[in-house]
């Protein structure tokens, strides 16, 4: 079953939630405004054709009315030419009065108050004495002033016969009341605006009047319906398509961006569960971007630093196990090689003095017992600088201090290791004794450790030199010997535990390893230094403990 990612979802979302709906608004929205423009139009050419019926009563209206005034103003004159005369002077002051005469008649028979001839309409207006007024007015004129307040109008206004002749209009080319002219209403009902027209979106009005028996045309052409229907169709169908648009953008943009943040967490658990420790997410950050999403990273990174430290403490921590393994290993071979050797000797010499049938003289007998001695003091010493290294490491190492005079210390290691080693040692120095203040015991112990160093990796027969003086605050003791040539990566690292200037398979040497450890630990508890120094074939150790005040 394919599942769908977070962007297609989104794009069916939009779908369905957003252009669905705004299509169906648009065809709403179009209608509705449809039906609203539609109206306004056919209100429109009703007006439009009310308009033109009030102009043409309006003009015949206020000449009747003007007529009938005047013709009570003749009334007060005898003399027919003095009516003329006062005529003319209306004529000539009011421009509704003009084109006016009189006559007698003395049949009724004969009067018609109105009536249409050609091109112009006669009025007439007729008193007691059988006397009737006579107004002209030119269809042109008229014309003019029903269409001079519609100047603007874009319809075509028609005013027609009872024959659908056209008496005048405001357009000239009358093609398109041809076209339509078989559409006019039979049906006429005076001033009652009829609507008609073969499309709903273009509609023209008929008005029938009564006096005169004319019909008023007022069609409605397509560039008023495109202006108002199709125009405003398109410009909301424009609206909603750019509208769409601006939302596909923002979603597609919105899509990308969270998948683009969203691949980014999917890469970072990946490296996570591949062991990269060290990968952290980097978001497109936005107004689009999720407070959620956000917040899932910066976990998600505080998350990746914690495993990152954590498994550094923990390789750290195999190190340290790594180096105390090879410690441990290092330490059961040194001790199944060191302690082998004199635990053989004191088991041959033993087993030698105990044979019943072995005969030894008295020098024989304290030969043997003196090996076994000298073996089981080395096998003791091996004891104590393995005890003393958990109280080294742990600075919980027991120290005496006190005045104690350098150059005896000194005399007597060297005696107790020439009693041991038949090897030549020098001493020199400065003539004044030399006060320390330190442990004596701990003192005898490390000179005695690097004297016995000093001989084990010194060229053969070759001498050994002690010096000894003062420098500032300390008491300086200088053991120096000739060996072989020694690295200096060698040097720095020969403080460690379990490190020999031989290798631990090819050694020609006996030693533990932990000589230079034990007497930098003790030498640094009773607040001294020491330092080791090479040149060529020579090897110093420089002991350096604190003058006694």
């Amino acid at each position: 079953m394919h599942r769908l990612r977070i962007y297609e979802q989104l794009l069916i979302v939009y779908f369905i939630a957003v252009l669905i709906p705004l299509v169906v608004a648009a065809l709403l929205i179009t209608n509705i405004n449809q039906h609203s423009l539609r109206e306004q139009l056919r209100l429109s050419a009703i007006n439009t054709a009310s308009a033109v019926r009030d102009q043409i009563d309006e003009n015949i209206t206020e000449r009747k009315l003007s007529l009938f005034y005047l013709k009570d103003s003749l009334k007060f004159i005898k003399n027919n030419h003095n009516k003329e005369i006062f005529l003319q002077e209306i004529n000539k002051k009011h421009k509704m009065l003009q084109d006016i005469s009189f006559f007698s008649i003395e049949n009724n028979e004969d009067f018609v108050p109105f009536e249409i001839n050609k091109d112009k309409i006669i009025i007439r207006e007729k008193n007691s004495d059988s006397l009737t007024l006579v107004q002209s007015m030119k269809l042109k004129d008229i014309e003019k002033e029903i269409f001079k307040n519609l100047s603007h109008e874009q319809r075509q206004i028609f005013v027609i016969d009872d024959n659908k002749n056209v008496i005048f209009s405001n357009v000239k080319s009358q093609e398109f009341f041809n076209q339509i002219k078989i559409r006019i209403p039979t049906k006429k009902l005076v001033n009652n605006p009829i609507v008609f027209g073969y499309s709903k979106n273009q509609p023209h009005v008929y008005i029938k009047l009564d006096k005169p028996n004319w019909g008023i045309v007022v069609l409605t052409p397509k560039n008023i319906t495109n202006y108002s229907i199709i125009k405003a169709r398109s410009k909301i169908i424009i609206a909603l398509v750019v509208t769409a648009l601006s939302i596909l953008m923002i979603v597609v943009l919105y899509a990308l961006t969270l998948r683009t943040n969203i691949r980014q967490l999917f890469k970072g658990i990946i490296a996570i569960s591949k062991g990269n420790y060290k990968r952290k997410i980097r978001l497109i950050l936005g107004f689009l971007t999720p407070f959620e999403v956000q917040f899932l990273a910066n976990e998600f990174n505080n998350m990746v630093e914690q495993i990152d430290n954590s498994y550094k403490v923990i390789q750290e921590a195999n190190c340290k196990l790594s180096k105390l393994d090879e410690m441990k290993s290092n330490l059961i071979d040194t001790v199944s090689h060191e302690f082998r050797t004199p635990l053989t000797c004191i088991k041959g010499y033993t087993t030698r003095l105990l044979r019943n049938y072995a005969d030894f003289d008295e020098d024989s007998r304290k030969q043997s017992l003196k090996v076994i001695k000298n073996q089981t003091e080395r096998l003791s010493r091996m004891v104590e600088d393995l005890l003393v290294i958990p109280d080294i490491e742990s600075s919980l190492l027991r120290i005496y201090p006190d005045t104690v005079q350098l150059e005896e210390v000194v005399s007597l290691c060297i005696e107790y290791i020439k009693h041991k080693q038949h090897r030549e040692i020098n001493i020199t120095g400065q003539s004044e004794p030399i006060l320390v203040y330190a442990d004596p015991d701990r003192v005898e112990q490390v000179i005695i450790n690097l004297l016995d160093n000093a001989i084990k990796y010194s060229i053969e027969d070759s001498s050994i030199t002690v010096n000894m003086f003062n420098e500032n605050d300390f008491a300086v003791v200088e053991v120096i010997n000739f060996c072989k040539p020694i690295s200096i990566e060698k040097i720095e690292n020969l403080f460690d535990k379990f490190t020999r200037v031989e290798e631990n398979l090819t050694r020609t040497t006996g030693g533990t390893g932990l000589g230079l450890y034990i007497a930098k630990g003790i030498v640094e508890a009773m607040d001294g230094q020491i330092n080791l120094f090479t040149e060529n074939n020579i090897f110093k150790v420089i002991l350096k403990l604190p003058l006694s005040q």
